[in-house]
């Protein structure tokens, strides 16, 4: 560390109490135009002109001297966020600057460090942004900011920001590159891509995206093209949570649970206060729902999460159990008759006796012998919970998805909601349509979308993936190029960093370094990331402080809003966001391409898109004019979306429509018919579902028309005929057709690739996780909450808090292996034994001694800890970068390389961190002389096998064995 921050405090004690100091971390240079006061005029004593020496006031100038700082070497730009100026002795100074904000520009917009989107004002004055802070009028984030957010302006300011567009030079992956122009990238993209339009193998063209917040762009480029590849990372986050949401719901893939108003919260391997797709809106709901309502939050995760270090309880399962538990609470609450028996015999399609025998071997005796928890814990949980009904609701994430067995363990937690009757109430787990922006915000129309198909895209082997939704399984698609089953001629990546955040790192690299298996690369970031390190083309991408969006998160208030991403500075450099460049590269291409960009700008684009945004009764404001000045509008008109299935069907709807009765031996009859005849011909058709034009509208419950379910039967699906059969690959258009959600049949594609699923919730334990050796765990994998993974190691202020990642072992386990913290192991780790045999399509790799196919070895240190369960090894990830900026390398010294060529080191400089980063490793990779605490973290994914849950295809990031030896 700097030896004038060390010695601040030491500084105040020596100049005595007239100092006047202010501290609070600044170091280095003087403010302009100011003299240090050591460099003063002095009358030869040590004393400035008419004042008494030095010396007979205390202050030893030689000791001041001696511990100064030096000033900062800084850039054209001036001073970077962290770069402060330093007065010196006795210096009165305005500091913190009282007018630093005076006449600053308030400028909305909305956050891009992590998926929850949360809206921000930042503050602009001479066209540079000074801070963000949380928007008040965005209705999900409330005016909350967590970490992440604070520190956009070292993603604005970074001096290793890509300003320039780059071409390779050498061979891939050398790292070799030089300057050129705009025009010169795009003419060259454009001609590959022209290339392989004519090729009549459009698909061959994929785009990749990391985290996208520009939806509509992509898809108007990829629909004018032609292709349909469009590859991203939902397999690697939240497919199998939801798989199982869709199978329940069919018209939401994601639950929202009211726990603002709940009694009783159940958290199955969420951490909603660090990680939680929708962290902050949904971490200030729960805690408003416990200190305003009282509700009492239980937590079941392998890992003392801190979300589980805040809940009432905490229980540490066995990794993967977390669907034995809830079937074990379910087989209580029935046993105990404390479910909703009107809720389930109206509104599931089983009924009490059904679900009792389907329950009936899940006990909680059961469930102990396999997750590690007391039978007597999972009653007493299963019993407070339903004692809370309606308003009680269940959580989940990623801790209780990402295993081989996800999809049923969400499926099993998901349940309980339907048991005790909390699904859509009130403080319950409750859902809405409106996944992201406000529906009444349309952009300018959109050309059809292509009918090509491409392995990539839609891989057979995984049935649910994208019968609903296009989730798409991103885990396989280097994989499959090196297997031959696809290739690509022009390969698009945007904001990705799959090499780092993708399972068998060392694979990926193989496939990106391959000019056979992906003939050309053009890679959109912000920074050299270790996807550009293998491209061929590198687009210098705008950050999410410079660009346009509409957009919004899934509403935590239960009704639809829109808000606003704004350039609240001009692009530095060359900076170019693909709201801008697609048009040109599209008008470069021809063919067509160009009739759908018709505006003259994105502001116009924009102003068409948000003009459905009414104007506000105090300003008369509307549109993109309304949000530029506020940032957001939540619809207030829309009722929250409780109980939709209790909505009654218009009048105007039912006008036409039929009954489609559940016992095959009645036939169809007019609606109309059915509500005028007696009492015995409704009692007939009760529960019948409503069609019309061929598609679902509603189901006639106790006499009366209501919109129920948007599923086939029109009811909370339990038991999911369509599931079975879809995994079958038979003929399920029926069934779409009666839910009334665009859904499909699995293509002629998938023709001889099916999987058994079962219509019921169910759990099985895989394989290896059988009979465990003493000296192996489970390896599982976590976020900090200073950390988005992969993209926000190279911000100071974030890395400094977290830059390292020993493993996490309990110390029990930790003593029968003879480790002690701060020991180094080596992990060896393992392909599932039960992918082997259910999908050998994706085998590959050596055996060693055991038999087992290895994924790769490591050396990590570990740290001991109580908080996690004793089978299981716990990793983070975000650490163990090797590309995108010294800083997420951990390395003090300036950047250099053949990539600089696309920055602008004279401009931009950031000495803070040459100078301050104390966590550098200095060992060169001698764990004896490592310190903790020190370096950037070990990536996960070197040994992470790729592992798609056979039935959606999600990563199964929680199940790897490892097996563990000391070393050193």
């Amino acid at each position: 560390m700097d030896r004038s921050r060390r010695s601040f405090l030491r500084l105040g004690m020596l100049l005595g109490g007239g100092a006047g100091l202010e501290l609070a971390g600044c170091t280095g240079q003087l403010e302009p135009g100011r003299t240090r006061q050591s460099e003063a005029v002095t009358n030869g004593s040590g004393a400035s002109p008419g004042s008494a020496p030095a010396a007979q006031r205390g202050i030893d100038l030689e000791k001041w001297k001696s511990i100064r700082g030096e000033p900062y070497q800084v850039g054209r730009f001036g001073p970077l966020p962290g770069v402060c100026e330093l007065p010196g002795p006795l210096a009165k100074r305005n500091w913190p600057d009282r007018n630093k904000y005076k006449d600053a520009a308030r400028i909305p917009g909305m956050c891009q460090l992590c998926s929850t989107v949360c809206g921000i004002i930042g503050y602009v004055k001479n066209g540079r942004l000074l801070k963000v802070e949380g928007n008040p009028n965005d209705p999900n984030s409330r005016g909350h900011l967590c970490a992440r957010g604070q520190a956009a302006l070292n993603h604005q300011y970074h001096p290793e920001r890509l300003l320039y567009p780059l071409r390779r030079v050498g061979r891939r992956g050398e790292g070799q590159w030089k300057r050129i122009t705009w025009y010169e990238a795009l003419d060259e993209i454009a001609d590959r891509l022209r290339r392989v339009r004519e090729s009549g193998h459009p698909e061959q063209f994929a785009f990749h995206q990391g985290r996208l917040r520009s939806a509509d762009a992509v898809e108007r480029f990829l629909s004018a093209f032609g292709t349909s590849t469009q590859l991203t990372h939902r397999a690697l986050c939240s497919g199998s949570r939801r798989a199982a949401n869709l199978t329940y719901l069919w018209e939401s893939d994601w639950d929202l649970n009211d726990v603002e108003n709940s009694k009783y919260i159940l958290n199955f391997g969420s951490n909603a206060f660090e990680a939680h797709q929708g962290h902050v809106p949904f971490a200030n709901r729960i805690q408003n729902g416990r200190f305003r309502n009282g509700a009492k939050l239980v937590t079941f995760d392998v890992r003392l999460s801190n979300t589980a270090g805040a809940s009432d309880e905490w229980f540490a399962p066995f990794p993967g159990t977390d669907g034995a538990i809830a079937l074990a609470m379910a087989h209580t609450i029935l046993a105990e008759n404390l479910h909703d028996a009107d809720f389930i015999n109206r509104w599931t399609n089983v009924t009490v006796d059904e679900l009792r025998q389907h329950l009936r071997p899940y006990t909680p005796e059961w469930a102990e012998q396999v997750s590690g928890i007391s039978a007597a814990d999972i009653r007493r949980i299963a019993i407070e919970f339903a004692q809370c009904k309606p308003a009680c609701t269940t959580m989940c994430n990623r801790g209780s998805s990402a295993h081989l067995n996800g999809y049923y363990n969400d499926r099993a937690i998901h349940l309980l909601n339907a048991i005790v009757g909390s699904v859509g109430r009130r403080g319950g787990w409750c859902w809405s349509p409106w996944s992201g922006v406000d529906p009444a915000m349309q952009p300018p129309p959109m050309p059809p979308r292509p009918k090509t198909w491409s392995v990539l895209e839609d891989p057979p082997e995984y049935p649910l993936a994208n019968v609903w939704r296009r989730m798409r399984v991103g885990e396989i698609v280097y994989l499959y190029l090196l297997q031959g089953r696809e290739k690509l001629q022009v390969y698009m990546t945007y904001n990705l960093d799959s090499p780092l955040t993708w399972p068998e790192e060392s694979l990926t690299q193989q496939v990106l370094t391959d000019e056979s298996l992906i003939e050309f690369h053009v890679c959109i970031n912000c920074f050299y990331n270790e996807t550009a390190h293998y491209a061929d083309i590198v687009l210098p991408w705008t950050t999410y402080l410079e660009r346009w969006d509409l957009d919004a998160r899934a509403s935590y208030n239960l009704r639809p809003y829109v808000g606003l991403r704004t350039p609240m500075v001009e692009p530095l450099g060359e900076a170019r966001d693909i709201r801008d460049f697609f048009p040109d590269l599209a008008r470069r291409i021809g063919g067509g391409m160009e009739k759908w960009y018709p505006e003259s700008s994105v502001r116009e684009y924009m102003e068409k898109w948000a003009a459905n945004v009414p104007p506000n009764p105090k300003t008369g404001k509307r549109g993109l004019e309304r949000l530029l000045e506020e940032g957001a509008w939540e619809n207030p008109e829309v009722e929250p979306y409780y109980e939709p299935y209790n909505r009654p069907v218009s009048g105007e709807e039912l006008a036409g429509a039929m009954l489609h009765p559940p016992r095959a031996e009645l036939p169809p009859l007019p609606v109309a018919q059915v509500l005028e005849g007696p009492d015995e011909l409704r009692a007939k058709y009760n529960h019948a579902v409503i069609v019309r034009d061929g598609k679902g509208i509603g189901i006639l419950m106790d006499g009366r028309p209501l919109r129920g379910f948007m599923t086939p039967s029109r009811k909370f699906e339990i038991k999911s005929v369509f599931v079975h059969k879809i995994g079958r690959n038979e003929d399920c258009s029926e069934l779409i057709a009666r839910s009334g959600v665009k859904a499909s049949n699995r293509p002629p594609q998938h023709s001889g690739y099916n999987t058994e699923i079962d219509p019921l919730p169910t759990w099985f334990q895989p394989k290896e996780h059988q009979n465990l050796a003493e000296d192996e765990l489970v390896m599982t994998s976590f976020k900090w909450n200073v950390h988005n993974h992969g993209r926000t190691m190279n911000l100071k202020w974030l890395a400094e808090i977290v830059h390292s990642n020993p493993a996490w072992i309990n110390p029990r386990t930790a003593e029968r292996l003879g480790l002690n913290d701060g020991d180094w192991i080596e992990i060896t780790a393992y392909f599932s034994q039960t992918l082997e045999e259910t999908s050998p399509h994706l085998v590959h790799g050596e055996r060693d001694a055991t038999g087992r196919i290895v994924a790769g070895r490591m050396r990590i240190p570990i740290v001991t800890m109580e908080g996690i369960h004793p089978k299981a090894l716990a990793i983070s990830n975000s650490c163990g970068h090797w590309q995108y900026t010294n800083v997420a390398q951990a390395k003090r010294t300036p950047p250099e390389g053949g990539h600089t060529a696309g920055y602008d080191l004279d401009t931009f400089r950031d000495p803070d961190w040459e100078r301050n980063m104390w966590w550098e490793d200095t060992s060169g990779g001698d764990p004896h002389r490592w310190k903790p605490n020190t370096g950037n973290g070990w990536n996960q994914n070197r040994v992470m096998p790729i592992a798609p849950d056979p039935i959606t295809g999600q990563q199964s990031f929680h199940d790897t064995v490892v097996k563990v030896r000391k070393i050193g």
